[in-house]
């Protein structure tokens, strides 16, 4: 078990200073005290697997620094491990929760799940006292609570980030698996009512997660600090005189061969250019990136045999680009089936016409420096026209959060998630079928075709996210159940 330290980041007072959260600010310094009074005296521990990439690792720095202002002490620690056989087993978890595999388990899949947590339970106990919460998100640590409760008296929540809003044999077969440990919860907390199982549903609260507009991914961007990010991380080519140096690593794009080169070797991709589209995700099939290129090309092929070659439309079309941006495999060593999945993406890619994979870049975002990472998906989803989440499933889906954040224009799959956040025709687009190919390419054509509109969705995204998805929101709900439980 590790301890993590969290860097110094924006204040109150810089929240404040944005008249656009000023009122969200105010009214939650206004209801929050009285919560904050309840847990004088004990510490929050925020428990989960990894302290770099996903959702939680994003969330829990930007809660811990605004919890703290307000006075509240709360620490985060992750498990460890190298063991592969629990990393197999809780990345069916996490599928089959989608609904996706076979949802069969035996006790052997739960020996290597228990052993690991027991593993770092003497680290949690060096640390943890009586009277405290302790709130674990998702599967990996979720049989931590029982072992705590055997030592300490603390109070513990169960945060889980991903669900399905229906049920099938697979749902059916893994919660099974998992409602072993309910017992020892003494609350719950899912994102949407969907997800919530009826046997804890009185037990249950609702928090949809939230985007920190202030952090490097989400932070305003001038033209020129975003170029210039764009120019450090190679996205595009180098321009005299420069004001910073480029990154140690650079963005990566896979090349015709299958190999991986520099994003403008050998021709320039033109990204600031020409209208370009864009995912930014893990490797997953649930992500639905091999449909989202196949609706790409079907949409150029579509467009080529137009014979009005002088509208506007079929030129935008012509010239618009597809960027699939995942994390570079040289720095995840942990992730066999996301090694496998970019592999059959590289494998369809290789298979496009020549043309058309010019149109297409695979791009591996390099993880060494959380901060550099961060401010690349920031002044990629700026420069994007089209900002597309095309979940087969989808636990929420922050990356649509952030995109309406930038009121870049979003183009969502129907998973509850994304469908809780969009609007359709008023703050995006929602493609119900991820996998119905013309229909996704039609979208992508007809935003393509209206910028108009899109510019009206992109105002209006931002004003939900404000109201609905920043963490000062997520914080007070945090607080009033915390100072319940």
């Amino acid at each position: 078990m590790r301890k993590i330290e969290i860097k110094e980041g924006p204040k109150l007072e810089d929240y404040q200073a944005y008249s656009s959260l000023r009122g969200t600010v105010d009214s939650f310094l206004e209801n929050v005290p009285k919560y904050v009074d309840r847990l004088r005296g004990r510490t929050i521990w925020m428990i989960n697997s990894t302290a770099t990439g996903g959702g939680v690792a994003e969330m829990v720095p930007s809660q811990m620094r605004i919890m703290r202002a307000m006075g509240v002490s709360i620490e985060w620690m992750v498990i460890e491990t190298d063991e592969v056989a629990f990393f197999n087993i809780t990345k069916r978890i996490h599928n089959a929760i989608h609904g996706s595999g076979d949802g069969h388990y035996t006790e052997a899949d739960r020996e290597p799940y228990e052993s690991v947590n027991r593993k770092n339970l003497e680290g949690a106990l060096e640390v943890i006292q009586d009277g405290d919460v302790v709130v674990i998100h998702d599967p990996q640590p979720m049989p931590l609570a029982r072992m705590i409760k055997e030592h300490r008296k603390v109070s513990c929540v169960w945060r889980c980030h991903i669900g399905l809003d229906e049920s099938n044999e697979t749902t059916r077969g893994v919660w099974g698996f998992l409602k072993l440990y309910f017992d020892d919860y003494d609350h719950f907390v899912f994102s949407l009512k969907e997800y919530v199982l009826p046997e804890i549903a009185g037990r249950t609260s609702l928090i949809p997660p939230a985007i920190d507009p202030l952090s490097h991914k989400n932070r305003t961007l001038q033209m020129h600090k975003c170029l210039s990010i764009l120019v450090q991380a190679g996205l595009i080519d180098s321009r005299e005189p420069r004001l910073y140096n480029a990154y140690k690593h650079q963005v990566r794009r896979v090349m015709p061969d299958g190999s991986f080169g520099q994003v403008n070797r050998p021709d320039d991709f033109q990204l600031i250019y020409r209208p370009v589209i864009t995912e930014i995700s893990r490797w997953d099939r649930l992500k639905g990136f091999k449909e989202l290129m196949e609706a790409f090309v079907y949409m150029k092929e579509t467009n080529a045999r137009r014979t009005d070659t002088d509208a506007l439309d079929y030129k935008r079309i012509r010239m618009s680009r597809l960027v699939l941006g995942g994390p570079d495999p040289l720095f995840v060593t942990d992730d066999p089936e996301g090694a496998q999945v970019l592999k059959e993406l590289i494998a369809y890619y290789q298979t496009l016409d020549p043309e058309i994979q010019q149109d297409v870049a695979l791009m591996l975002l390099p993880l060494d420096n959380p901060k550099e990472n961060a401010l690349i998906v920031n002044a990629l989803q700026r420069y994007s026209v089209i900002v597309v989440q095309n979940s087969i499933q989808e636990g929420f889906g922050l990356t649509a959060t952030e995109a309406m954040w930038k009121q870049t224009p979003v183009l969502v799959s129907g998973a509850a998630g994304l469908k809780f956040q969009v609007a359709h025709g008023e703050t995006g687009s929602i493609n119900e079928d991820p996998t119905d190919i013309p229909r996704l390419a039609a979208a992508m054509e007809y935003m393509l075709s209206h910028q108009k509109e899109l510019d009206k969705w992109g105002f209006n995204a931002q004003t939900r996210v404000v109201e609905r998805f920043t963490l000062f929101s997520q914080i007070e709900s945090w607080l009033e159940l915390l100072s319940s439980v």
